[in-house]
């Protein structure tokens, strides 16, 4: 395991380009060059008798601020027919997604699985190597693989299994917001699909502070960013969480740590795992 490892190094170095961390990381750029849906801040448009609403903002605050949406709005954007057309065409060049049924399938497999899967298989593969076996092979490596490889291992360092968790969580809010623009799903829908999300973040995090981080140094990985570069898009998505962290008020928190240790409170008569069984 640990010869077929340094040689799965070596041919990696020569073929940078064929990596999912590489190839994801041009969904993520087509992303933010897609012309976006305009601003425009309002009062919540949430269900009042459930927090899931509260939950999807905070989790996709940071993107949907990236992109000229409000986090104080679940969706981010008034359903305007411009606004559905962007929103449609941020998935469809993102996530190539297209419909209704392809959207639920994206959000039921980030739910499975994600970018963790892969995570947790490169953090195995390096966990095997001795500490001289390890050094030699990543010497091999430069450029986008190296900086991948060191976020495998900053990763598994810092998060262990929680790694990518919050990354593949906070994706799943920012699909079924852009899903209800898009027409995809209706505001009630969207917001009960972030409830199975949300329960893990609950489960495994204690502050919106951890989860933002987490999501931050998945993103890292995804991108093949290196966290201690001084500016980078990880250093401007990190500005953004401090400004949007530094700008609510305790009349109206964006980020409120209290969602962690109170009950997630559903959608009256909706049920994820049947719009789940749409996409099956």
């Amino acid at each position: 395991m640990k010869k077929k490892l340094a040689v799965f190094f070596c041919a990696c170095s020569l073929a940078a380009a064929s990596l999912a961390g590489c190839s994801s990381q041009t969904s993520e750029q087509i992303e933010s060059e897609t012309p976006e849906p305009e601003k425009k801040e309002i009062d919540h448009n949430e269900e009042k008798e459930s927090n899931l609403g509260q939950w999807g903002r905070a989790m996709g605050s940071v993107l949907l601020y990236l992109n000229d949406g409000s986090p104080y709005y679940f969706g981010g954007y008034m359903a305007s027919e411009e606004n559905k057309k962007s929103a449609g065409n941020i998935l469809a060049s993102s996530w190539n997604i297209n419909n209704r049924e392809e959207l639920l399938a994206q959000v039921q497999l980030l739910l499975k699985t994600g970018d963790r899967k892969g995570f947790y298989e490169e953090a195995k593969d390096m966990a095997q190597m001795s500490e001289k076996e390890l050094k030699r092979a990543m010497k091999q490596l430069s450029g986008d693989l190296l900086v991948h490889y060191q976020m495998v291992q900053y990763n598994w360092e810092t998060w262990k299994k929680k790694g990518l968790l919050a990354w593949d969580m906070c994706r799943i809010s920012h699909l079924v917001q852009w899903g209800y623009i898009a027409g995809y799903l209706d505001g009630r829908e969207a917001q009960a699909l972030i409830e199975p999300a949300a329960k893990k973040l609950k489960e495994k995090f204690t502050s919106w502070d951890e989860v933002q981080n987490n999501w931050l140094d998945g993103y890292c990985l995804f991108a093949d960013i290196d966290r201690e570069a001084s500016h980078s898009d990880y250093t401007n998505r990190l500005a953004i969480y401090e400004k949007l962290k530094a700008e609510q008020t305790e009349s109206d928190l964006l980020y409120d740590d209290s969602l962690f240790t109170a009950e997630i409170i559903p959608i009256s008569g909706i049920s994820w795992q049947a719009l789940l069984k749409e996409a099956e």
